[in-house]
């Protein structure tokens, strides 16, 4: 789908990230009481992409049990990208002495 859209020009990303969201087991007589997500960009190549420079932490969600609502926490995230995707990502380029808008794709 995502692929097929910017293959056929429909979509045109500069940026594009992905969230991950996992549950982590601090102590091992515990259940997973801590909740964890990250940014991707996957602009990259998929051997660099990867690579922990180019996964941004997100947030951590603590507690003793997994969230119930896990929008309610990831909301300020997304209404950042949101905002990214809205107005653009100003980036200086050094080579070109411009500093174009660049956009955002959420995946």
């Amino acid at each position: 789908d995502f692929l097929s859209a910017i293959l056929d020009g429909d979509i045109k990303p500069d940026i594009v990230v992905m969230v991950f969201l996992d549950g982590a087991q601090l102590y091992q007589s515990k259940e997973s009481d801590c909740w964890i997500y990250v940014w991707v960009l996957l602009n990259m190549s998929p051997d660099k992409c990867y690579k922990k420079i180019n996964v941004i932490p997100g947030g951590f969600i603590l507690g003793p049990n997994k969230p119930k609502n896990v929008d309610s926490f990831l909301f300020p995230s997304l209404h950042h990208v949101s905002a990214l995707q809205r107005e653009g990502l100003m980036i200086l380029d050094a080579s070109h002495h411009d500093d174009p808008a660049h956009e955002t794709v959420f995946w």
